[in-house]
């Protein structure tokens, strides 16, 4: 159930509890304060760490339901020993990889849903890396509104510190791509970025601080640094023409409520004045990360209107052109989505990907959007086991 090992080196452990009470530090209203009071980072850490909330619409879109067992037994599944060909089966098997919600959409109707380990239908998830794709469908809308451009150097938008002068000239694009150069250490230690980046009660200091260690445009190198300057850039520039202005009102009016959701939460870096955890900070329910993917599906629609701009929708699920540092023999990353290893004379699929096995998997020829949440992956590669799924649909 943790991003990191929850087997910290002892001294580590020993220097972070010791710096704390010396500082005094407690709770979760400093960095170390959190890295210790916090631990490992888990699904249920949102709870204890500031949000703003997201509303739900007025009029919420209920989701059609045609729900079947019948897909079972025409797929037939496999845990790895045996098929999944009764609903019990699939019960069993699913709660015991950490499963916490599984919902499949075909053409738009409910013909799946389960929850687990004392979850339900209006059971808070954590999204994790999920909250990049929900951001860049923000990016496009904004864009479409002339307030923001992905072509745009990041010191457009963000003042950056003459010593770190060179992240200024990454563009929105190769952030959104991750290809911007950014120096990204992993690690339990409380100097690492992977730790600090995530409890941090600060984000707009630490990341105008963040060194380059490659050329932007040259290397792909997953990390959750460049999303969160995406998010950055686009509050710096909605608050140009509404001052005051958060990513997560912005978000509410232009995408939330249009997709006829329910209320969320976005997890903040600080309570007054905070920024947007834009790489991880979402927190919603299974049905409506469910309409994010069937949104993308209908090539940015809901219903009569178009939320997000099709050219946008097309740009991400696209393939980039080969040679391109983010396209990858099984697949590739751009638009902060993930596309998935191509498949013969089948129209690009596509998923967001977060940790503990989130995902939204979107296959366009079957018309399927499948989502599944958990506090742990379990021993399962979810992105090949959803793509099977589709495969046999």
């Amino acid at each position: 159930m943790s991003r990191f090992p929850r087997l910290r080196l002892a001294f580590v452990a020993s220097v972070s509890c010791l710096g704390a009470a010396l500082l005094g530090l407690s709770g979760c209203q400093t960095y170390l304060g959190r890295y210790v009071t916090l631990g490992p980072i888990d699904v249920d850490d949102y709870r204890h760490l500031p949000s703003r909330r997201l509303a739900a619409a007025g009029r919420p879109r209920p989701l059609p339901m045609a729900r079947t067992d019948s897909w079972l037994e025409r797929c037939r599944l496999e845990d790895g020993t045996r098929a999944l060909t009764r609903g019990e089966d699939l019960d069993r098997w699913l709660a015991a990889q950490g499963t916490t919600a599984w919902l499949i959409l075909e053409r738009g109707r409910v013909v799946d849903e389960r929850y687990y380990h004392g979850r339900d239908r209006d059971s808070l998830h954590k999204c994790f890396s999920i909250t990049k794709s929900f951001l860049a469908a923000l990016v496009g809308i904004a864009q479409a509104e002339g307030r923001f451009s992905v072509a745009a150097r990041l010191d457009e938008y963000v003042a950056i510190p003459p010593e770190n002068a060179a992240l200024g000239g990454v563009t929105v694009q190769q952030l959104l791509d991750n290809v911007s150069g950014l120096r990204y250490r992993r690690g339990v230690a409380p100097w690492r970025d992977q730790p600090r980046m995530y409890y941090s009660t600060d984000l707009r200091s630490l990341l105008v601080r963040s060194p380059l260690v490659t050329t932007p445009g040259r290397v792909f190198l997953p990390e959750d640094l460049s999303p969160l300057l995406v998010g950055y850039a686009l509050e710096r520039a909605l608050q140009r023409t509404e001052p005051g202005l958060t990513l997560s009102r912005y978000a509410e009016s232009r995408l939330w409520q249009p997709l006829g959701a329910g209320d969320a939460l976005w997890n903040v870096d600080r309570p007054a004045a905070g920024l947007e955890k834009s790489e991880s900070g979402l927190v919603a329910r299974a049905r409506d990360l469910a309409r994010l993917g069937q949104l993308y599906l209908n090539g940015g629609r809901v219903g009569g209107r178009q939320v997000v701009p099709a050219k946008w929708v097309q740009a991400t699920v696209r393939p980039p052109p080969r040679g391109a540092p983010n396209l990858f023999t099984d697949g590739f990353y751009q638009n902060l989505w993930w596309g998935a290893r191509p498949r013969p004379r089948r129209q690009q699929e596509y998923f967001a990907n977060g940790h503990f096995g989130q995902r939204i998997y979107v296959c366009p020829d079957k018309q399927l959007v499948l989502v599944r949440l958990g506090f742990a992956a379990g021993n399962v590669d979810w992105t090949e086991f959803l793509g099977r799924l589709a495969d046999r649909w």
